[in-house]
């Protein structure tokens, strides 16, 4: 039995202890939690500590681990950077409501938005293209705060804080760039502004910014079409049925929202209808005619309920059971939340059901749960990212039920050691993240490709040749959007309108095509990026080889 066994196992006895005591108090009065009074002064220092954990665990080396950079992401960044110069993506559609990004399959375009200012004031660089995520996952984990503080109280609210500082899923997604991960964040955000509009002053502003939110959301991951619904309309029925919002609000609410969220939805029914492109002065609403990610919704399967099986499997393992995911959404050993860390979800769910039930926010905590659980059930073989939403669900449930195991266990120093095991925990996470695991996902974020590319970015060759084999799983499109991205094309250039003096189009420049399939002549001037296998392709005599791992870069002697 492993570490990681014994924890879980003893996590579950806490638990089992903690909700037969919550049952027992139901019956009888004698038998009750303990109360704790934190001194404010005690309490401020820990949040500082928390905040500061946070931030720097997410900021050290950022930029540099991961190294080299997703294709997604840099899919991202290149349109971000046609944007940011143009208003334009790069293929020259005028503020696109949704990237063609592969064309096969498109991309949320809010990460692209949000990248803009950063590249024009800064350029395009991993960093630039990776702050966004990075300041709306802390924006996310603040709001997580705010939330549990406003709704179950300050220590619990402390607890979760903590919890989420240093979740292993929070830190991995806020230290690269993917479109679906600002998802969980915004939606985050609009449940403490929800919750926060239903009393204090300015009610009306808070529910307009909770739907603004809420409305990014749809620009954030295209299952937020059939999951974030299930959350809006299972709070907006129980707040009006409980009187907490009133008939006129709620159509207000309905009205931002919708303002915010009809571009996307309009595209959506565009690409379900299969009509044309609508551009109007604002933006394009495009059309995909190669579209084939509807496959991946229950309601278009073939095959319903052995699909619904399957969902459910992958749901399983992905959130209770924490079973190994792609390589950039998680840590071996370490899961999502840790691996003992699910039964103290179960704590808190059992609190939210029990003693808390009649609070407003245990059923929002429990509306978002439910909306995870469907993006879970409705999404072919959910992983990590497509199921993000309901990991903030999770962070406040394990948060409470923590604090509910220090408050109904009277064992010395219980706090202290829960403490103690999750701070061992977040070391050797961290340990783990900055050495070997950085190490590891190297060759999973293409940076070998990626320093051989970034070599070449002002090179003097007339014509430059590019392996398309960038992950050595035959050719790729991901090798073209990676250059575009390590060489900061210009979306001009790129398209074909503009040429810089002395230099070919980019057409002719830019040849991605495996060696095999060229006809290398030592007199023309030009360089290369091949792999290893490549070599026996030159002549040593007549060209200069630079090695970046697994691929070199060829020039002209």
């Amino acid at each position: 039995m492993d570490l990681n066994e014994i924890l879980f196992w003893g996590a579950a006895i806490l638990t089992i202890i903690t909700i037969y005591k919550m049952y027992l108090s139901t019956k009888l009065a004698a038998i009750c939690p303990r109360e704790f009074a934190v001194p404010e002064n005690v309490y401020r220092t820990a949040f500082v500590l928390i905040a500061l954990a946070a931030v720097l665990i997410r900021v050290y080396q950022f930029g540099r681990i991961p190294g080299g950079f997703n294709q997604d992401g840099a899919m991202a960044a290149v349109d971000a950077k046609a944007l940011a110069d143009y208003g334009t993506d790069r293929f020259g559609m005028r503020l696109p409501v949704h990237l063609t990004a592969w064309g096969y399959g498109q991309m949320s375009a809010l990460l692209s938005y949000l990248m803009t200012p950063f590249i024009r004031l800064a350029g395009l660089s991993p960093l630039t293209a990776r702050l966004p995520q990075l300041l709306v996952s802390l924006g996310g984990l603040y709001c997580l705060y705010l939330f549990v503080r406003n709704a179950f109280g300050k220590n619990e609210a402390l607890t979760a804080f903590f919890f989420g500082a240093v979740n292993p899923w929070h830190i991995l997604q806020s230290r690269w760039a993917l479109d679906c991960n600002l998802y969980p964040h915004f939606f985050m955000m609009g449940v403490y502004f929800l919750h926060r509009s239903l009393y204090g002053k300015w009610r009306r502003l808070r529910l307009c910014i909770s739907m603004v939110m809420f409305g990014l959301c749809m620009y954030c991951y295209g299952v937020s079409l059939y999951t974030l619904p299930v959350f809006l309309l299972a709070a907006c029925v129980y707040l009006l049925a409980s009187g907490k919002l009133p008939a006129s609000r709620a159509a207000m609410a309905f009205f931002v929202y919708l303002s915010v969220a009809w571009p996307f939805i309009a595209v959506m029914a565009i690409n379900y209808f299969r009509w044309e492109t609508v551009e109007t002065s604002l933006f394009t609403l495009p059309f995909f005619p190669d579209s084939v990610r509807s496959n991946d919704i229950i309601f278009f399967s073939d095959h319903i309920w052995s699909q619904l099986a399957d969902n459910f499997r992958s749901l399983l393992n992905t959130t209770l059971l924490q079973k190994k995911d792609l390589p950039w959404n998680d840590v071996e050993g370490f899961g999502t939340m840790y691996l003992f860390s699910i039964p103290f979800a179960l704590t808190g769910l059992a609190c939210l059901l029990g003693k808390q039930r009649r609070k407003t926010g245990s059923k929002l905590v429990l509306f978002f749960l439910a909306a995870g659980i469907w993006c879970g059930l409705a999404t072919r073989n959910v992983n990590i990212n497509r199921i993000n939403i309901i990991y903030y669900p999770i962070i406040i449930l394990a948060g409470i039920g923590i604090y509910q195991v220090f408050c109904w266990i009277s064992l010395p120093r219980l706090g202290w050691g829960l403490f103690a095991v999750y701070s061992l925990a977040f070391v050797l996470f961290a340990h783990t993240y900055f050495t070997d695991y950085a190490e590891y996902i190297n060759s999973c974020f293409f940076k070998d490709f990626s320093d051989a590319v970034a070599s070449l970015k002002n090179s003097d060759a007339r014509k430059l040749y590019i392996t398309p084999d960038c992950r050595h799983e035959g050719p790729s499109p991901a090798s073209e959007i990676l250059t575009l991205f390590w060489h900061e094309i210009d979306a001009l250039y790129y398209q074909g309108q503009t040429v810089p003096p002395d230099e070919l189009p980019y057409a002719e420049k830019y040849t991605y095509q495996l060696m095999s399939d060229i006809i290398i002549d030592p007199s023309e001037d030009a360089a290369y990026v091949i792999t290893a296998d490549d070599l026996a392709y030159f002549d040593s005599s007549l060209y200069e080889f630079t090695q970046y791992g697994t691929y070199y870069t060829v020039t002209a002697k």
